[in-house]
């Protein structure tokens, strides 16, 4: 049984040929293209520390959303909500509130200076934490809507005309502070 050679088909070297060529001018355009970042995508990924204050400073924390107003002080190394007169808190809540805000690692930056504060829900903001810091000047945090992906809110900080994407458990622990204030 003889087996039967295939015969020679220029047509396909030529076709080789082809697809390489075709790969080596994709994968030029690639190089010199597409791995360059572009302006605008290079500045909605810069990345900055949000706040630069250990929690251990933090002598007091006000909220503010709408007419509600929520103030705790730290007490002997435990929090206490000192308004409302009469309603209470977890300290443990309070506590972290505060470390998701002064512990948060380098946050994305969104917008720059300048930029129109309304599609981020920051004109006016949605609520407002002071935070008291000892030995220094108070820190006032504006907290907007959340990203698209649902995933971070916007926020604001003094000192900075920036726009920033702070994670989404600050807002769950400042909605989790107001419902246990009101139910107090």
């Amino acid at each position: 049984m003889r087996f039967h050679e295939p015969d020679y088909d220029p047509m396909s070297w030529r076709r080789a040929a082809l697809y390489w060529a075709g790969f080596l001018v994709l994968a030029a355009y690639y190089v010199a293209i597409e791995r360059q970042p572009r302006d605008e995508a290079a500045a909605h990924l810069l990345r900055a520390p949000f706040l630069n204050v250990p929690d251990g400073q933090v002598e007091a924390v006000e909220l503010t959303r709408g007419a509600h107003v929520v103030r705790c002080r730290r007490v002997e190394g435990r929090w206490q909500v000192v308004e409302p007169a009469g309603h209470a808190a977890p300290s443990d809540l309070v506590a972290a509130l505060v470390a998701n805000l002064s512990q948060a690692p380098d946050v994305e930056v969104v917008a720059e200076s300048g930029a129109n504060l309304v599609p981020f829900g920051l004109a006016p903001p949605d609520s407002q934490i002071v935070l008291t810091v000892s030995g220094g000047a108070p820190i006032v945090v504006r907290l907007g809507d959340r990203n698209p992906a649902g995933t971070a809110i916007y926020a604001r900080r003094t000192g900075s005309d920036s726009v920033y994407l702070v994670g989404l458990n600050v807002r769950y622990y400042e909605d989790l502070l107001f419902e246990a204030v009101a139910g107090s």
